[in-house]
């Protein structure tokens, strides 16, 4: 383009050409010069396009990510700012490349919601742009099909004004069609990365049921990468324990080229952690190359502490805080070695040939060995700590979605097969367990009134129902477990010990404080929460026994040995009236929270902002000692309840 540039600017200034040719000289080269720049303008203005493009679909699969991620929760703050950006795009995009380029940008969107049209509605209006605003959005996205497995999601889709396709439709769907819908998720080639390291697919951690229940339920459940419960996990740690055993045999006999192999070691280690594309990987293929090292060691001239230093700051450049305090012993712990004395060592083996190590060299190597396999299983925490991190920002929200749908179409399947198709039947069987807590209700009898912001009557009698198996006063047993809860049998037996040991240290609290006021023994609310605590720990401990709790009231009320010995056992009794009292006030309370029907996110963040008001109302049965326990318990249940009712209520009928 400069050329024929020049060409046009000395087309006159020529002296040996007429006036005709220089005309004709200056037509043509400005007309190869304006075809360049037009050129270049046209392939600069469909880069842009499409950065655009891209810009614009990423914001839609982000808005479509928040809806899964937050249940619909706090959408108005991030719909409004993606809408804005959607907007300013909208319009650039129309300005540069025309009507045509909205359109095909449109059926791109199209294209890719198909496979996400089952998203989870949100309460917010839509992002999608109005009908008279961008025609080319105004269709049916499920009225799009591109092939089989888009054909499958479809019959998933919903229209446009409906939000989401009708329970009874979607629970008639094969399993084999809402896995291939959850496949067909966009998201999920992310989760699938993920589980990858788990040995893991998502059509496999899918059809887990067990286990997607328990990511689903369970935030604290961890997932250990593949490379510590496989075949390849034994190799792992066979092929580390050779490494260690050979460079002890090297030190052993004298040889100093040990350290080149240490840090190579870590380089590689490094590289599991590090993004690939980064300044840090960068920075430490050049700091620790193989080959520069090798050659730099002989010499004295590889600053060991340095390369050690460097792989540790970068660590910790990546890791979460809750690794500083291991890093900064680690960096103190290699403070403390003889780097100086190695320096010397590897310097003489350069130049003289000798192995020969002294024993103060030796000792230095020593801790060097010790300080670098902590950095590695440092490393391979920090690792765990990543791929946790993904499997709740990445691999939950994937499976929250679809799981649902998925053990909704299992269920149906089963009960189709057992039933044959009869509703009653089905619906009796689905029922039989919230049938004393209907009675309850239409008596009269329920443990709380409804009020206007209650639940609709059949979630009330959902909840109560549930309730009913946690105050149970034996142990749910497998074959009492309903149907709709055989995944979730052990997870009730744990809330129904739960809130046994939660009553017990309340009550036991309660008699250390009485008997503390008889003896003129003063127990101040922090002490008491202390004695709180040391209860909760040995109640759930494996080896409680009546013993062990008498003498530990005993040490609490001291001066009363001899009523805590005749006190404690008819305090704990389940027919004792202090605390059947305390039972059901405890029941009462856990109730009106779950009544309130919120999301789990919405009741957990009110309970923290209300948590001196949720103190004071546990405070009036004696239980404010337990007070973070007891939400911490309430916010298990209605994690649970309300990922049960997504599942099943199209089968929960009042009986």
């Amino acid at each position: 383009m400069t050329q024929t540039y020049a060409q046009f600017a000395t087309s006159f200034i020529s002296r040996h050409a007429s006036w005709y040719q220089k005309q004709q000289t200056s037509v043509a080269s400005f007309k190869a010069f304006y075809s360049a720049l037009d050129s270049w303008k046209r392939s600069d203005a469909k880069k842009l396009l499409l950065t655009m493009e891209r810009h614009y679909l990423e914001l839609d699969r982000l808005w479509r990510s928040v809806q899964r991620r937050t249940l619909g929760e706090g959408d108005e703050t991030w719909r409004a700012g993606i809408q804005r950006q959607r907007e300013d795009l909208l319009a650039k995009i129309r300005t540069l490349g025309g009507a045509d380029a909205v359109a095909a940008l449109m059926q791109r969107q199209r294209e890719l919601r198909l496979a996400d049209s089952g998203s989870l509605s949100s309460p917010t209006l839509s992002l999608t742009p109005p009908a008279g605003h961008l025609k080319a959005d105004s269709g049916d996205p499920s009225e799009q099909t591109t092939d089989d497995v888009a054909d499958s999601a479809s019959s998933l889709a919903c229209p446009a004004t409906s939000g989401r396709a009708s329970e009874a439709e979607r629970i008639l769907l094969k399993p084999s069609v809402v896995l291939a819908k959850a496949i067909s998720d966009p998201a999920s080639q992310d989760v699938d990365r993920v589980l990858g390291n788990f040995d893991l697919t998502v059509a496999a951690a899918l059809q887990d049921a067990k286990l997607a229940h328990e990511l689903v339920l369970d935030p604290g459940l961890r997932l250990e990468p593949a490379a510590t419960n496989t075949l390849v996990g034994a190799v792992q740690q066979a092929v580390t324990k050779a490494f260690f055993d050979h460079i002890k045999q090297e030190i052993a006999s004298g040889n100093s080229d040990h350290v080149a192999s240490i840090l190579s070691q870590l380089r590689l280690d490094m590289r599991t952690i590090v993004p690939p594309s980064s300044q840090q990987r960068e920075t430490l293929d050049r700091e620790l190359n193989p080959a520069w090292m090798a050659a730099q060691l002989p010499k004295g001239a590889l600053d060991v502490y340095g390369k050690f230093r460097l792989v540790l700051m970068t660590v910790r450049s990546v890791c979460a805080p809750i690794r500083d305090d291991d890093i900064d012993l680690l960096l103190a712990r290699l403070a403390a070695v003889d780097f100086d004395a190695l320096a010397d060592i590897h310097r003489a083996a350069g130049y003289s040939g000798t192995k020969s190590l002294s024993d103060a060299a030796k000792s230095s190597i020593g801790e060097l060995l010790e300080t670098t396999q902590e950095i590695m299983q440092l490393i391979r925490n920090v690792r765990l700590d990543a791929l946790n991190h993904q499997l709740d920002t990445t691999v939950r929200p994937w499976l929250r979605l679809h799981a649902v749908e998925y053990e909704q179409t299992k269920m149906a399947q089963l009960l189709d097969t057992q039933h044959q198709g009869n509703a009653q039947m089905i619906a009796a069987q689905m029922t039989a367990w919230m049938r004393s807590a209907a009675s309850r209700e239409t008596s009269g009898q329920c443990t709380l009134s409804r009020s206007a912001s209650s639940p609709p009557l059949v979630k009330h009698v959902f909840l109560e129902a549930f309730l009913d198996l946690c105050f149970a006063p034996t142990a749910l047993s497998l074959e009492a477990t309903p149907a709709t809860w055989a995944l979730d049998q052990q997870r009730i037996q744990q809330m129904q010990n739960e809130i046994q040991v939660l009553l017990s240290a309340s009550a036991l609290c309660a008699l250390v404080k009485g008997l503390g006021q008889k003896t003129g023994l003063r127990i101040g609310d922090s002490e008491l929460r202390q004695n709180a605590h040391e209860l909760l720990d040995l109640l759930r401990a494996d080896d409680v026994s009546m013993d062990r709790i008498i003498a530990a009231v005993q040490r609490m009320a001291a001066g009363s040995e001899l009523a805590v010995t005749r006190l404690v056992p008819k305090t704990l009794a389940k027919d004792d009236p202090v605390f059947q009292a305390m039972e059901r006030q405890l029941r009462k309370f856990m109730l009106a929270e779950l009544d309130k029907d919120e999301e789990p996110g919405a009741l957990s963040r009110r309970l923290e902002a209300d948590s001196q008001a949720v103190a004071a109302m546990l405070s009036l049965f004696s239980m404010a000692v337990v007070h973070k326990d007891v939400v911490g318990l309430l916010l298990r249940i209605s994690r649970l309840c309300s990922f049960n009712w997504q599942v099943y209520s199209p089968w929960y009928k009042l009986p």
